[in-house]
């Protein structure tokens, strides 16, 4: 398929899932302001910390809210666009991919764009006021690029996670904690971890590329961080395709 058609696809995925998602608006309102609610209860910890310490290791409370920020959007964008990420392993193991498979589109493309999960707009919609609250305006090309680059590497993260049922089976639970992991350890800024852990989390599990490394570029910008930012996109991004 040419691009154009690729993108028509996924523009009438996108109007399937509005539409699923408004048949059933209010469970969907509640679950998008139960994540909104469960990110705020996130920063009011990291605001009650500060409050005692206004520093910890260079990072202060304005950087860390600009780290979530990053983390949030971007994986609000990769599950609204991007919905079958976190599905890869149940697809694989349950013989779903025959359906894919047997029609003449990208096969992975297809998986990640076929389910949408709107539940993630309360993420997208928080980070988005958040760095509202924090960016200068002539920051958000910025942000933006940095939000793209961050949801590339969720979004192969997962798919190569969920890959694993190709050689394990049922590892929905293995996946789904490797994934969880990512947003978890992401969560907190890199600088807090040392040696092997600060290692692991730049490449095994890359939660620095996906919240602190972008939120240290905004801080300060370096073309150093952003080269190797954009590098390990590409790289996750080629590893999850093959």
């Amino acid at each position: 398929m040419s691009f154009k058609s690729n993108l028509l696809l996924w523009k009438e995925y996108l109007k399937i899932g509005i539409s699923t998602a408004m048949e059933y608006r209010f469970n969907f309102v509640i679950q998008s302001v139960t994540m909104a609610l469960n990110d705020i209860i996130w920063i009011a910890f990291w605001w009650i910390l500060f409050s005692k310490f206004p520093v910890i290791q260079g990072w202060e409370l304005k950087d860390i809210v600009i780290l979530y920020a990053v983390l949030i959007t971007s994986f609000g964008i990769s599950g609204v666009l991007l919905g079958n990420r976190s599905q890869i392993s149940t697809i694989i193991a349950e013989g779903g991919l025959d359906f894919y498979l047997g029609l003449p589109k990208n096969e992975l493309f297809h998986v990640l764009i076929s389910k949408s999960d709107w539940y993630s707009m309360g993420d997208l919609g928080l980070g988005i006021i958040l760095a509202g609250f924090f960016l200068h305006l002539e920051q958000w090309p910025l942000f933006l690029l940095l939000v793209v680059f961050a949801a590339v590497i969720i979004t192969s993260y997962n798919v190569i996670s969920g890959s694993l049922a190709f050689i394990f089976g049922h590892v929905e639970e293995t996946s789904k904690t490797l994934n969880m992991s990512l947003i978890s350890f992401g969560s907190y800024p890199i600088d807090i971890y040392t040696g092997v852990t600060k290692f692991i989390l730049l490449t095994l599990i890359p939660a620095g590329f996906v919240s602190s490394i972008p939120a240290q570029i905004l801080k300060q910008f370096s073309w150093e961080w952003m080269f190797l930012l954009a590098g390990a996109s590409v790289i996750f991004l080629i590893i999850a395709y093959i």
